[in-house]
C-alpha cells in the first residue's frame, strides 16, 4: 500500500560562472484533489479579474449507467460537468489561500446528464442486450473568460431536442427521433450516439450557472467544441463553434500521436458550425443567434460557416454496410445523411473586439487525387457569420503542397499590439498569429512548426482589427485563397510560411525559410504560444529523428522561439532554445503549455494608480511560465502507448530569455519512478504580477483504476542569495543512464542545459 505525504517543495535557480543574476525560487504548496468521485477528467481553470480561481472538470456519481468510451476503448460511469470555486483571501481570519481543499466550494454539477437518457442503442459488445438507454455522458469541459462572464461548453450524448429552432422545450429523458448513432465494427459492433454541443454561463464567476442551453441535436456527430468573447460593460459577446460530421466520430488510424477518436479523421461533408450570444452581466439574461437555416437537416440553433455539404448538397453513404442508425436503432436512409468531397476538422475560434477568427484543418476534397489537409482561415463581424458560399470557403493559408493540421492562434487587439489607441505612421505590431504543423508526409510523419503574422496597417485607425484580414498576412497569402476548387486551390501562390522549427538545434535566421522537407527525419509538434504587446513566443516539441525518438536514441524536449516586433525593421526572430532539456530518451515532454500574465485590473481597489493600491493585480510583462507532462517514450507500434509520468514547470522573469530550475511540479512521478500514480495535461493560469500561479491537472492510479481532478498553487520570487545545494542532492539524476538501470526525474538533466542548479525534495514513498 502507498501512502502520501503533503510537502512544500522549494528549488533555486541561480545562473552559474559566477554571473551577478539573482535567483529564482519557486515554492510549491500542497496539492490537492478537487474531484470526489474517482473519474475526474479533464480540469480546467479559470482566473477572474477579482482574483476567483473556477475549476472545472469531468466526473461521476454514484448511481450514474455506465457507457462506453470510444477513446480508451473501456465501459466506465458516464460523467457530468462539475464547478468549484474559490476566492484568495489575506485579510481573511485565518486567511484563504485555496490550498486546502475545504477553502473551496462544494462541487456543482453544471451538466446535469449523466442520470438521463435521449436514446437508446446497441452499445454493448456485440449488441448484447439489444436497444439499452445510453447515459448522457459528456465529454471534457472548456471554459473562457470575457470580463465578468464565464462561458462553459462541452459535447454530451444527452440530446433530447430534436428540432431546436421551434422554441418548444423537451421534457428530461426526451427520446430524440433525430438523434443518430454510429456502429463502430472496430469496437466489437457497438453502436454509440452521436453527441451535441452545449453551453451554459457564469455571471458572478462560478459561484452559480445559467441551466445548459443545447445549441444542436444530434442529428450529426459533434466534436472540437471551443467558445471564445470580449466584454464592453455590462455585456460579454460570445461566440462557439464546433465541427459536425454526419456519419459519426470517425476512428483513428493509428498514425499520430494519442488515441485515436479525437475528431481529426472526419467524412466529407463534416462542416464548421457557429453560433453567438450576448450575456448581460448585471441581470444574467442572454439573447442567443437563432440561425434561420433551414437546408438540410440543420434543425440547430447554429450557423454552418464552411461549405462542404452546400457546396454540392448531396446525400449518401458509402459502402453496401450502413453504419449509422436512426432513433430506433435501424440503419438510417443515405439520402438523409449528408456528404460532400470535403471534411472540417479541429476548428478554433477567436474574437479580437467585435470581429471574430476561426481556423481549422480540412482535407483537400481532390477525390483521390491527393491526401492530406489545407488550413483555412475566416475573419467576419462575430454577429453576422458568414452566408454565402464564396465567404464560407474560408482562405487557404498553408502550402496547398503540403499536409497541414492542428492550426492555433494567438490574437490581441490593435491596440494593444501597436502601444497607442489611434494609427501612427509606420507603426504596426502582431493583431494576429497563425502557426500550424506542415510537412509532406500525412498524419503521424514527420513535419514542422509554421507561421504567419498579421500585422496592423499603421494607416487605419487602430479600433480596426485590420490585422485580422488575409491581406496582412506576413509572409503573404495569395489573394485567391478562399477557393474550394481542388484545381485552384492547388496552383495558389502562397509565400512559404515561417519555418520556426526546422533545424532547432543549430537554427539561425537564414531556417526560417527553410522548406519543411529540407531536413524530412525532423519533427515538430504540440505547439503552444504567447503574443504579448511587440513580443511573440512560439514553443514546440522537437526531435532530432523521428525514427531514433521511437528507437530511444533521441527524444522530444520543448523548444521556444521569440519574435519581437521592430517598427523600423519590422522584427526578427531569437534563435529556438531548448528549455526542458530532458537528458533520457526514454522520457518525452508531452503537452506543454506556454502561458504569461493577464491583463492589470485597473478598477478602484485593485490596481488603481494610488499608493494603497494592490500590486498583485498589475500586469508585469516580463513574466512567462512553462509547465509540461512527462511520458514514456516507446515505439509507436506498441498498443498500449507509453505511460503519462509526471507534470513539471519553470518560469522566466525577463521575458523568456533565461528560465529558473525546471521543478516537478505534481507529487505524481509515473511508472518509471515505481510509482503507480502519474499526472498529465496540466491547465495553469498566474496572478497579474506573476509572483503567483496555480493550475489543474489529472491523475491517475494504475492500480485502483481512478483518476481524479488536482489543484496545486506556487509562488516565485527572486532571492539575492541563492542556497548552494549539498553534494549528493536529492532532486534528479543526470544525463544518460545504462540500459536497465531505474531513470533519474528528469528535472537535473535540465539545470545542466539551462545553466541553472537547484535544490528540491522529492516525493515520499512508503511500502
Amino acid at each position: 500500500m502507498k501512502f502520501k505525504r503533503k510537502y512544500l517543495a522549494v528549488l533555486v535557480g541561480m545562473a552559474v560562472a559566477g554571473a551577478a543574476y539573482a535567483a529564482i525560487q519557486i515554492t510549491l504548496k500542497n496539492e490537492i484533489t478537487l474531484s470526489d468521485g474517482g473519474n475526474g477528467h479533464k480540469p480546467k481553470i479559470q482566473r477572474a479579474n477579482d482574483g476567483t480561481l473556477v475549476v472545472v472538470y469531468g466526473d461521476s456519481e454514484p448511481g450514474f449507467g455506465d457507457v462506453y468510451d470510444t477513446k480508451a476503448q473501456v465501459e466506465r460511469p458516464a460523467r457530468d460537468i462539475y464547478s468549484r470555486w474559490c476566492k484568495p483571501d489575506a485579510t481573511a481570519v485565518p486567511a484563504v489561500t485555496c490550498d486546502n481543499e475545504n477553502e473551496w466550494s462544494a462541487p456543482v454539477n453544471v451538466s446535469q446528464s449523466a442520470a438521463k437518457s435521449s436514446i437508446a442503442t446497441a452499445w454493448k459488445a456485440n449488441g448484447a442486450g439489444g436497444l439499452i438507454a445510453y447515459p448522457g455522458n459528456t465529454d471534457k469541459p472548456n471554459i473562457k473568460t470575457s470580463g465578468d462572464v464565464m462561458v462553459l461548453t462541452w459535447i454530451g450524448a444527452y440530446c433530447p431536442d430534436d428540432d431546436l429552432r421551434d422554441g418548444v422545450a423537451r421534457p428530461d429523458n426526451f427520446q430524440n427521433p433525430n438523434q443518430r448513432a454510429i456502429r463502430y465494427i472496430e469496437r466489437e459492433s457497438r453502436v454509440i450516439p452521436f453527441h451535441c454541443t452545449w453551453t451554459a454561463y457564469s455571471t458572478d464567476f462560478g459561484q452559480s450557472w445559467s441551466n445548459p442551453i443545447q445549441l444542436s441535436n444530434g442529428e450529426r456527430d459533434a466534436k472540437q467544441d471551443s467558445s471564445s468573447g470580449t466584454f464592453a460593460a455590462p455585456n460579454a459577446r460570445i461566440n462557439i463553434s464546433w465541427q459536425e460530421d454526419p456519419e459519426g466520430l470517425q476512428l483513428g488510424e493509428a498514425d499520430g500521436p494519442g488515441d485515436g477518436a479525437s475528431g481529426a479523421n472526419v467524412t466529407g461533408g463534416t462542416d464548421v458550425w457557429y453560433t453567438h450570444l450576448t450575456i448581460n452581466a448585471t441581470d444574467g439574461t442572454n439573447t442567443l443567434a437563432a440561425s434561420p437555416l433551414t437546408d438540410g437537416t440543420a434543425r440547430a440553433l447554429g450557423y454552418r460557416v464552411s461549405d462542404n455539404w452546400e457546396l454540392e448538397q448531396k446525400f449518401g453513404l458509402p459502402g453496401q454496410i450502413t453504419n449509422v442508425f436512426d432513433a430506433n436503432g435501424d440503419p438510417v436512409d443515405g439520402s438523409t445523411v449528408e456528404k460532400g468531397n470535403a471534411g472540417a476538422a479541429r476548428p478554433n475560434i477567436g474574437m479580437v473586439g467585435t470581429t471574430a477568427v476561426l481556423a481549422w484543418e480540412e482535407t483537400k476534397g481532390a477525390e483521390g487525387l491527393d491526401d492530406g489537409k489545407f488550413i483555412r482561415y475566416q475573419s467576419f463581424p462575430y454577429n453576422t457569420p458568414p452566408s454565402t458560399l464564396a465567404a464560407k470557403a474560408g482562405c487557404i493559408i498553408s502550402n496547398p503542397e503540403r499536409n497541414a493540421r492542428r492550426v492555433r492562434f494567438l490574437t490581441q487587439s490593435a491596440a494593444d499590439a501597436t502601444g497607442v489607441t489611434a494609427a501612427v505612421p509606420g507603426r504596426s505590431g502582431v493583431n494576429i498569429a497563425i502557426f500550424w504543423k506542415e510537412g509532406e508526409a500525412d498524419k503521424g510523419g514527420p513535419s514542422d512548426i509554421v507561421v504567419r503574422r498579421g500585422m496592423v496597417d499603421p494607416a487605419v485607425t487602430t479600433s480596426t482589427q485590420t490585422g485580422l484580414a488575409t491581406g496582412r498576412m506576413v509572409p503573404a497569402v495569395d489573394a485567391g485563397c478562399a477557393t474550394s476548387a481542388y484545381a485552384t486551390a492547388i496552383l495558389l501562390n502562397n509565400a512559404q510560411a515561417e519555418n520556426i522549427s526546422s533545424n532547432a538545434p543549430t537554427a539561425t535566421t537564414a531556417n526560417l525559410t527553410d522548406d519543411t522537407e529540407d531536413n524530412y527525419v525532423e519533427n515538430a509538434l504540440a505547439h503552444r504560444g504567447v503574443l504579448r504587446g511587440n513580443e511573440l513566443w512560439i514553443g514546440y516539441n522537437y526531435t532530432n529523428d523521428l525514427v531514433k525518438m521511437w528507437a530511444q536514441i533521441d527524444n522530444y524536449n520543448f523548444w521556444l522561439r521569440k519574435f519581437t516586433y521592430d517598427p523600423t525593421s519590422g522584427g526578427s526572430w531569437a534563435n529556438p532554445k531548448n528549455v526542458t532539456n530532458i537528458a533520457d530518451k526514454r522520457i518525452n515532454v508531452r503537452e506543454p503549455r506556454i502561458f504569461g500574465t493577464p491583463a492589470s485590473n485597473t478598477a478602484a481597489g485593485f490596481c488603481d494608480g494610488t499608493p494603497t493600491q494592490d500590486a498583485t493585480f498589475c500586469q508585469n510583462r516580463n513574466v512567462v511560465y512553462l509547465m509540461w507532462g512527462t511520458q514514456e517514450n516507446v515505439s509507436p507500434f506498441d498498443l498500449d502507448g507509453g505511460d503519462d509520468l509526471g507534470v513539471y514547470a519553470t518560469v522566466s522573469l525577463d521575458g523568456g530569455n533565461t528560465f529558473a530550475a525546471p521543478i516537478r511540479y505534481s507529487e505524481e512521478m509515473g511508472s518509471l519512478f515505481d510509482d503507480d500514480e502519474s499526472a498529465f495535461e496540466t491547465q495553469p493560469v498566474t496572478r497579474p504580477d506573476g509572483t503567483r500561479f496555480y493550475g489543474v491537472f489529472n491523475t491517475e492510479n494504475a492500480i485502483a483504476k481512478t483518476s481524479a481532478a488536482n489543484y496545486r498553487s506556487g509562488d516565485v520570487a527572486e532571492v539575492a542569495d541563492p542556497v548552494t545545494p549539498p553534494a549528493t542532492g536529492g532532486g534528479g539524476g543526470g544525463c544518460a543512464i545504462a540500459s536497465g538501470d531505474k531513470p533519474f526525474d528528469p528535472v537535473l538533466p535540465a539545470l545542466a542545459a539551462l545553466g541553472l542548479i537547484g535544490l528540491g525534495l522529492r516525493r515520499m514513498r512508503r511500502n
